[in-house]
């Protein structure tokens, strides 16, 4: 599934199912050789679905992503709308955990409802070619991206449940830091192939042929992830002929400690969704940047993370994930403003933007989802990370509404504060700056 981070404490990497779903005591657990080899495939798998995840953008977004939304014709407040886009995922884990607790298999879903969701790009792909659709065309993508969304959430949702019984619990954060270096080595790969074939073909004016290209390439990636997903070995799992839904989707939220850090972990899905769907479009539009030299920040950032990801994961492990987490919370506040201090004769705060960036996402996304696979209630795993990722998907619902009402309003308007212009959507920018500030604390507080 991607460059997905660790995943929640458990009692046992081979007991844990049974401990969480009693009436999987008779089922036989995995020996320590299928645990190691399962984790092995997972490295690979990581490595390939990377390239998918990484040019279409379906976590995180991509420049490719925006590039190709711009294409069809999305103005700014339809650049917010697909910022918020991944609430649907978020809101169809509900749906992964049901079926998960009913069919009691978790391979099925991740492998069917990942690979579904990825060869969606196969048609989104033809849309700039299909120009007989006139305004039906960003329709249409807006609509794939939905279902791609979705059927990602239901896959996604299983696979954090799968992994949490698969990986040691002590082990977790070093484990989830080799698989994210290894990904990220294909992602910095993916991105400028990518990026440079894209360059080379807008030059010629065939952009068209070269986002076809490029997502091409993803499809045939989401294959490979596929078959290597098909191998891989599953702790056993109950399957429960009767599911109370009241109970699925109420018992998380009576957990004090799970709740809370749900809420905080919304609000940090605000601050951060009203600028994250507008960085690509503001350097392309504002700082006149290439593919190419967009692709090769998200390069640097990867050749970075490849460092710090490992390390941020011993320190984990050894530390804790609270002190760790706030420390990569509080280095992010800054680093909005790369952006803000570039103009198009010079970008060297974006290159340290970028550089800073691989230095402290990687600890802050390992520590939320180590949080979240601690804090989320044993007897209700699946639920517990459907119910999470269904409040912060609306929180990014949320930031990318109100982002793209924002970005409409403010995207002519100009401050000069002395040297200093702010302009556009450098305004969102202030604004998570400020945000993130303000969740360090509260995280803080709160953890």
């Amino acid at each position: 599934m991607g460059t997905a981070p660790p995943v929640r404490q458990a009692a046992h990497p081979v007991t844990t199912a049974r401990a969480t779903h009693a009436s999987t005591a008779a089922a036989p657990s995995l020996s320590p050789a299928e645990v190691r080899q399962a984790m092995r495939i997972s490295i690979i798998e990581g490595a390939v679905a990377n390239v998918h995840i990484t040019i279409t953008g379906v976590i995180g977004g991509s420049v490719f992503l925006t590039g190709f939304a711009l294409l069809l014709g999305a103005n700014s407040f339809q650049l917010g709308l697909m910022g918020a886009l991944p609430f649907i995922g978020q809101l169809f884990q509900f749906v992964g955990a049901y079926l998960e607790e009913r069919i009691g298999q978790r391979r099925p879903l991740v492998l069917y409802g990942a690979l579904a969701g990825r060869l969606i790009w196969a048609g989104l792909l033809a849309l700039p070619f299909l120009s007989f659709l006139g305004g039906a065309q960003l329709a249409l993508f807006f609509a794939g991206l939905a279902c791609t969304y979705a059927l990602n959430g239901i896959a996604g949702n299983a696979w954090m449940s799968w992994m949490s019984d698969l990986v040691p619990p002590r082990q977790r954060g070093s484990y989830f830091g080799l698989r994210n270096t290894v990904a990220a080595l294909t992602a910095m790969a993916a991105t400028l192939l990518a990026g440079q074939a894209l360059d080379a073909l807008r030059i010629r004016g065939h952009e068209a042929l070269g986002y076809a290209l490029i997502f091409g390439v993803a499809v045939l990636a989401a294959f490979g992830a596929a078959a290597l997903i098909a191998r891989q070995a599953e702790p056993p799992l109950a399957r429960r002929e009767r599911v109370s839904l009241r109970e699925l989707f109420g018992a998380p939220l009576r957990d004090r400690p799970f709740r809370s850090f749900m809420l905080v972990s919304t609000g940090w899905a605000v601050v951060t969704g009203v600028a994250a769907p507008f960085f690509s479009a503001y350097g392309l539009a504002t700082l006149q940047l290439s593919f190419s030299t967009l692709a090769l920040t998200a390069i640097v950032t990867s050749a970075v993370s490849l460092v710090f990801g490992p390390l941020v994961g011993r320190l984990q492990d050894q530390y804790g994930y609270r002190a760790v987490l706030v420390a990569c919370i509080i280095g992010t506040v800054p680093l909005p403003w790369g952006w803000i201090l570039s103009t198009p004769t010079n970008i060297v705060p974006l290159w340290l933007t970028a550089i800073f960036s691989g230095v402290f996402w990687p600890g802050l996304t390992q520590g939320l989802a180590n949080v979240l696979m601690e804090r989320a209630p044993a007897s209700c795993r699946g639920a517990a990370m459907a119910a999470y990722s269904a409040f912060t998907g609306l929180g990014t619902l949320v930031a990318g509404l109100l982002g793209g009402v924002l970005a409409a309003t403010l995207v002519n308007a100009q401050v000069a504060l002395g040297p200093l212009a702010i302009v556009g959507f450098g305004f969102l920018f202030v604004l998570t700056s400020l945000g993130r500030a303000l969740m360090a604390m509260v995280f803080w507080r709160t953890l």
